[in-house]
């Protein structure tokens, strides 16, 4: 059951608000969407910094860290599989597909 609220925090909080906002901010051609990156990086590593000094180590800020990949809800192959978000359990509700981490140091 973590594994699947990991899974589901890490896509709603990090990709779909935190990602998805610097891409439609890069996307006005107003602010670099590079320099964005590495200012969230920045944020949440001096985030994950002060957990872990005070021992409470926040799972969800190490996976937008450090994982080559990001959880992506696939919307169109939830859609084809028959699936409703409305309906079921949560661990069926939906198809998730891993993603390149734009936030992850190459």
């Amino acid at each position: 059951a973590d594994a699947v609220v990991d899974e589901r925090l890490t896509y709603y909080v990090g990709v779909n608000n935190l990602i998805g906002m610097i891409g439609a901010l890069g996307a006005t051609a107003l602010v670099d969407e590079r320099l964005l990156l590495r200012r969230a990086r920045d944020v949440l590593g001096r985030f994950a910094a002060s957990r872990q000094a005070a021992g409470r180590a926040h799972r969800v800020t190490e996976l937008l860290l450090d994982s080559p990949t990001l959880p992506c809800k696939a919307n169109l192959l939830t859609r084809v599989a028959g699936l409703d978000e409305l309906v079921g359990p949560l661990e069926t509700q939906s198809v998730y597909v891993q993603i390149p981490n734009p936030l992850a140091v190459p």
